[in-house]
């Protein structure tokens, strides 16, 4: 009887009858990264291929964690992301505050605006159409009165949704031309735009010696720069296709803005 006593318990512990509670699945992080426009700094220790998930008290974690009874693992669970995309959003929500910060920069809150529905605002009561004529926006169906405040929410979401579509435009499409004549990085990226003439790229997280790899490697790409007084900071190059290519680099916030376009 004590070696059976013993024999079901062992099975017991080998059927996982443990106090280790069941894997939850957290919601998808997208969603909280741009809504509550998380910092860079958040993911900024992670590995860009590590898994993310977002605990239901706000917290960003890599790998496991027990919270409340319930076990959380960001390998295992549905909702979870790539770091390296959880940057890119965190980036992306930055982005699109400085630009709103700047965009309604000496409006308060709480002020009065029209706000165009295909975005752009206005405190001014009227506009004057391309025919040259006075409309008055209280009864403009483009237009929708609105505080500062609302209309900051709209156009942030029409900013976000904006990208989301290029994001999806640029997965789907073949690698432009001209990106493929840029040298190759593994520093964060955004693309600002892709077009058939013109293409730019905006990097975070470049260290100096970074920069001057990048510029070392874009010579040899065949490009020649034609104003060798430039600061060290910018490279301006053409190469023999009459493409050319605009570099600045922002060694305080670490960040290098690349355009390459056709002429």
């Amino acid at each position: 009887m004590k070696k059976l006593a013993i024999a079901i318990t062992s099975l017991l512990l080998m059927t996982g009858c443990s106090s280790t509670p069941t894997i939850t699945n957290t919601n998808n992080i997208k969603e909280h990264i741009l809504k509550d426009n998380v910092t860079y700094d958040s993911f900024s220790s992670y590995s860009d291929s590590d898994t993310i998930i977002r605990l239901p008290n706000g917290e960003y974690i890599h790998g496991t964690k027990e919270v409340n009874g319930k076990y959380y693992d960001s390998d295992q669970d549905s909702g979870a992301i790539q770091a390296k995309k959880a940057k890119y959003y965190a980036l992306l929500a930055t982005d699109v505050n400085n630009y709103l910060t700047e965009e309604f920069e000496g409006f308060n809150d709480s002020d009065e605006v029209f706000y165009n529905k295909k975005g752009g605002f206005t405190n001014a009561s009227t506009v004057i159409d391309e025919n040259g004529n006075e409309k008055d926006l209280a009864n403009n169906p483009d237009y929708e009165s609105m505080t500062i405040k609302e209309a900051k929410e709209k156009e942030y979401n029409r900013l976000i949704q904006e990208d989301a579509k290029e994001e999806k435009k640029n997965l789907s499409s073949p690698v432009s031309e001209l990106n493929e004549l840029l040298p190759k990085t593994d520093s964060i990226s955004r693309t600002v735009f892709n077009k058939k003439n013109k293409y730019a790229i905006h990097y975070y997280e470049v260290e100096k010696n970074e920069y001057f790899d990048y510029i070392k490697k874009i010579k040899e790409k065949g490009f020649d720069s034609i104003d060798p007084n430039s600061p060290e900071e910018t490279f301006l190059g053409v190469n023999s296709d009459n493409i050319s290519v605009n570099i600045h680099y922002d060694a305080t916030n670490k960040t290098l803005d690349v355009d390459i376009r056709r002429q």
